[in-house]
């Protein structure tokens, strides 16, 4: 990667950030919750399946939604048909937050996703205990075999592994480190451009039997058709939703 990008200040500032809640209260916690949602069942059988993304801002857009309520985008959200929530937890940039998780959770009943720059167990186990389904593990700042111990934790807990790449000697490093879901990002890391033909073009990398997300720049229902045409399974869209007006009616719109 060109010099220290922004990704890996992102993930070395959360890897670092306070423990807020010992792990062993996290684990006991954990313990007496009822098992995750099925994350990868949300992306079976036939039709267009959304990951609506709750996204108040980024490093690259600024402030995205200024009326930023997300349990009502949300409950709108799953209204409108979406397979799956993602929800930002990172605070400085993205201006996330891990309470969201937890008061989502309280209000939907379709799997979610937290994402956010995990580079260790102590944010599996939060992510678990905030009510998660599914983690966000990221090929560009994780080595092969930290990936590869993140991954068997998160799904020893139940969680199922979102596992993005950027590149194809990521998706590699994915396949062969038991990825059974991969993302394909269509942002470039070192300017946070995006190009949709990058994306495409990994999706033809990715074996078969591994369910296949198509993540950023989605913003029309041709874009949508174009990954299905390359095997798409899913869906990540995020900014498209939230600078709708109305999101709910964006997301019928492109997934109608």
């Amino acid at each position: 990667m060109k010099n220290e990008s922004i990704l890996e200040k992102i993930t070395q500032a959360r890897a670092n950030a306070p423990q807020a809640v010992p792990a062993a209260e996290l684990k006991a916690k954990i313990a007496g919750m009822p098992p995750c949602r099925d994350f990868a069942a949300a992306f079976r059988g036939d039709g267009i399946h959304v990951i609506a993304e709750l996204k108040k801002a980024s490093p690259s857009k600024g402030l995205i939604r200024a009326d930023f309520h997300p349990v009502e985008l949300a409950k709108e959200l799953e209204s409108a048909g979406a397979a799956a929530l993602s929800v930002l937890t990172e605070p400085d940039c993205f201006l996330g937050s891990l309470r969201y998780l937890e008061e989502v959770r309280g209000a939907v009943s379709i799997p979610l996703l937290r994402k956010d720059f995990i580079s260790n167990e102590y944010q599996i186990l939060e992510a678990r205990a905030a009510g998660a389904d599914a983690v966000l593990l990221i090929a560009a700042v994780l080595e092969e075999n930290l990936f590869t111990e993140l991954r068997g934790f998160a799904e020893s807990l139940g969680l199922t592994a979102l596992c993005e790449a950027h590149s194809r000697s990521e998706v590699e490093m994915l396949v062969r480190g038991g990825a059974a879901m991969i993302g394909v990002n269509a942002r470039d890391l070192a300017d946070f451009s995006v190009s949709l033909d990058t994306s495409l073009n990994l999706l033809g990398d990715i074996p078969s039997g591994i369910i296949r997300i198509a993540e950023s720049g989605i913003r029309s229902k041709e874009d949508i058709l174009r990954f299905c045409d390359e095997g798409s399974d899913g869906f990540l869209i995020g900014e498209t939703l939230m600078r709708a007006e109305r999101p709910g009616e964006k997301l019928r719109e492109l997934s109608a």
